[in-house]
């Protein structure tokens, strides 16, 4: 029990040391191939720092425990969205920091919202058919992240802000080596990870739901976090929105590769007794995407001991929604 747990802790620190690192490597790159800070934010960064979620979940497929596999994902989408009121915190109220950002990111949280619902619907229905090996509903959530980076490209392209490709920082050489480097310890320290978690969870009576949602999809997580807060330093606000709302885009789409990872037909059909865990994961990661939209609506310039009202509207219902998760984890 202590090894894994040992294993586990590794890891974890594998993947948030490369993760931190893997931040601005990409964000170099995409400023040295002119991508721009709302390409870097939006789709190349949420890519970037979505690696981990990426491993874990369709290494848990491939494993056969589909539940820590679509629990990572979801659970990763309810962990991105609170990391919001994190920044609203570190702003030291300077706040709301919801304010900061522009509204059309409410395309791209949209968009998570929309595929996490064709998620649910796959776990819902629990299709045994498949083409090519995966689900039709996991076909339908790759067209719908397709349509979705078509439709935020012609929304990002009217935002887009020049950026000069000589500032300081890594060479376009240095900054592709490195992240080749750091993307290479996510990946090994994945596979370590979804191995410890998933013994851990068979010898500490928590259940696989657990152990995806809660656990892993937090440590997963973490570099959404810190390339947050390295954006925040330098008042790139819509950098942070865009790239948490692209990675919960993202980290859904990491159904399907775990649908085809997963060797024992459609992966909603493998849950085996978990889909009302996945699908109350599913529902709080996607309400919790809409309040923050809602926000960005409102535009709410409120704040209580200095942090902006919806930020203390987005802990509360994180708080409450993992609370849930964690009492129905628990096998008494």
């Amino acid at each position: 029990m202590i090894l894994h747990w040992l294993t586990f802790i590794l890891s974890a620190l594998g993947i948030i040391c490369a993760g931190i690192r893997l931040a601005p490597y990409g964000e170099a790159i995409g400023r040295r191939t002119g991508i721009g800070q709302g390409w870097v934010g939006l789709l190349f960064l949420a890519t970037l720092t979505s690696i981990p979620e990426l491993t874990t979940t369709v290494s848990g497929a491939s494993f056969g425990v589909p539940n820590i596999a679509l629990g990572n994902a979801f659970g990763s989408n309810l962990f991105n969205v609170v990391i919001i009121a994190v920044m609203d915190i570190l702003l030291l109220g300077r706040g709301p920091f919801l304010l900061k950002a522009r509204g059309y990111h409410t395309l791209s949280g949209g968009m998570a919202v929309l595929l996490t619902l064709f998620g649910i619907l796959g776990i819902v229905i629990g299709p045994s058919a498949t083409f090519l090996g995966i689900s039709p509903v996991s076909w339908l959530i790759l067209v719908g992240y397709v349509a979705g980076v078509f439709l935020l490209f012609h929304a990002e392209r009217n935002e887009a802000v020049e950026e000069d490709p000589t500032e300081e920082g890594p060479s376009l050489k240095i900054a592709i080596i490195g992240f080749a480097i750091c993307a290479a310890v996510i990946v090994v320290s994945g596979i370590f990870l979804i191995r410890a978690s998933k013994e851990i969870s068979l010898t500490s009576g928590l259940s696989a739901s657990f152990m995806g949602a809660i656990l892993v999809a937090i440590v997963t997580s973490l570099p959404e976090l810190a390339t947050s807060i390295g954006a925040l330093r330098i008042g790139a606000y819509d950098m942070i929105v865009g790239n948490l709302f692209g990675s919960n885009m993202f980290n859904i789409l990491t159904v399907f590769f775990a649908d085809a990872a997963f060797r024992r037909g459609s992966i909603y059909a493998g849950l085996a007794g978990g889909e009302s865990d996945q699908a109350v994961v599913a529902v709080c990661g996607a309400m919790l995407t809409v309040v923050a939209m809602i926000s960005l609506g409102v535009r709410s310039r409120r704040r209580i001991l200095g942090i902006g009202v919806d930020s203390i509207a987005l802990l509360l219902f994180y708080f409450g929604a993992t609370a849930v998760i964690v009492f129905r984890g628990i096998q008494f």
